[in-house]
């Protein structure tokens, strides 16, 4: 998946228009209509901080093994205070059995 698709991808997920990412890490929304079309590169910085726009690593951004939905699970997950996170495994043992 290319770069840009990926954003677009990962920002419909958060329920975030262009112009509202645009404004979290001050570009224009032009800007992010040409990331997302491809037709412009941006920095790793750039990158980094629409990441956390996003609620996603670096690393979570270029992983494609898992699916939008697992990865919105996991970044909510990974907020979450530890004793809650047993209390979901708890939960989701119990559903699945």
């Amino acid at each position: 998946m290319e770069v840009g698709s990926r954003i677009q991808e990962l920002r419909k997920l958060n329920k975030i228009t262009a112009k509202e990412l645009a404004e979290q890490i001050d570009v224009s929304p032009s800007f992010i209509s040409a990331i997302e079309h491809n037709s412009t590169k941006l920095s790793l910085k750039t990158l980094n901080h629409i990441c956390e726009v996003l609620g996603v690593t670096l690393a979570e951004f270029f992983n494609s093994e898992m699916s939008p939905v697992e990865k919105k699970l996991t970044a909510q997950i990974k907020k979450m205070p530890e004793e809650k996170k047993y209390e979901l495994l708890t939960f989701l043992t119990g559903l699945i059995s």
